[in-house]
């Protein structure tokens, strides 16, 4: 039959704080390593207003040049914090950029008010 030892609770304690110093230590470098991806990360912002008279049928278009139909580039949308709650109650959101210049966005309840949107453009591009 195999010995079993017991440790003390300072035995325990020690190698609690030891795995917490290991996990700190972990969560650091990946914190670098992330940073320094986003330093690296070519993005492109872009400001749009979605105007409460421009909604038909429960969508609408914005143009901006910088909007490109390309799967090198994914797209953040949201709204400003003045009218998040607005963009948010009206069910708002956008598709993907199908047409370079054009970014439709299509919403559960029409918004009665103008919306403040910001687009990040990220540059994700491929593996070769």
């Amino acid at each position: 039959m195999a010995e079993h030892k017991l440790s003390t609770f300072d035995q325990l304690k020690k190698l609690a704080l030891a795995g917490k110093r290991d996990s700190a230590k972990q969560v650091a470098e990946l914190a670098e390593l992330v940073a320094a991806g986003l330093e690296d990360l070519q993005h492109i912002g872009i400001s749009v207003t979605l105007p409460a008279a421009n909604w038909s049928g429960g969508a609408q278009t914005v143009a901006h040049a910088s909007l490109l139909a390309d799967s090198n580039y994914i797209y953040l949308v949201g709204a400003d914090a003045g009218t998040r709650n607005v963009y948010d109650s009206y069910g708002v959101s956008a598709d993907n950029v199908t047409t370079s210049g054009q970014m439709t966005f299509r919403c559960d309840t029409t918004p009665t008010v103008d919306l403040s949107v910001f687009i990040i453009r990220l540059e994700v591009g491929t593996d070769e």
